[in-house]
């Protein structure tokens, strides 16, 4: 229990099943987003990072996670965690098809889809596994207006969210949470800029880095 007597969530791993699949294949993980609203976006939280606090106004499968049976190579990099935007496009039998497929798995069409490998999140020690899952949480940011002020939807009142690659919150809220990567530290030592170390915070093995950052 933490000091305000609340049972501390323990961390949840994929099924072992999963492994033995002959393919690449998929399960829904809402037991993953149940524990990252009781661990990082409660305020109650040890570990609760106030720069998610939007995210916790949204519930499953608004926001669905799932586990992936191993991650994949892009740019030369293993990627093992991407958040994206769920967009379908696509028209006939391939819209249906793609609709068919995530109302199978979640009962309906996420708006937000975070993807984690189960291989990676198997053998991942605690500080990196939860380094990979805010990591991803930071590419679901809050969306700003010309001003810099947080939009809401008028009709909900809920937060406007948005695919964000990597910024300078994000390598802070990660570096200070879990500390510089190796490679960070190196850029650190060679640039001295925080705009160069942000650049080099992108290679996290993270599929949406790739995707948003050039």
């Amino acid at each position: 229990m933490n000091e305000v007597g609340q049972l501390i969530p323990v961390r949840p791993y994929p099924p072992k099943f999963i492994f033995e699949l002959d393919t690449p294949d998929f399960l829904p993980a809402p037991e993953l987003w149940a524990w990252i609203k009781a661990v990082f976006l409660n305020e109650h939280s040890e570990v609760f990072n106030p720069d998610h606090v939007h995210l916790d106004s949204f519930y499953w499968p608004q926001i669905a996670v799932m586990w992936a049976n191993g991650g994949f190579i892009k740019q030369g990099r293993f990627v093992v965690g991407q958040a994206e935007k769920v967009m379908i496009n696509a028209g006939g039998w391939k819209k249906a098809r793609q609709e068919e497929q995530f109302t199978q798995w979640f009962g309906c069409i996420p708006d937000y889809l975070i993807t984690i490998d189960a291989r990676f999140a198997e053998a991942a020690n605690d500080m990196a596994f939860c380094a990979l899952i805010e990591h991803e949480l930071y590419h679901i940011a809050h969306k700003l207006d010309e001003w810099g002020t947080p939009q809401y939807n008028r009709e909900t009142g809920l937060p406007k969210l948005e695919i964000r690659g990597h910024d300078v919150e994000e390598f802070t809220g990660v570096v200070r949470r879990y500390g510089a990567s190796e490679e960070v530290q190196k850029m650190v030592e060679a640039a001295k800029q925080r705009p160069e170390v942000s650049r080099a915070a992108v290679h996290h093995a993270c599929g949406t880095c790739f995707m948003k950052v050039v």
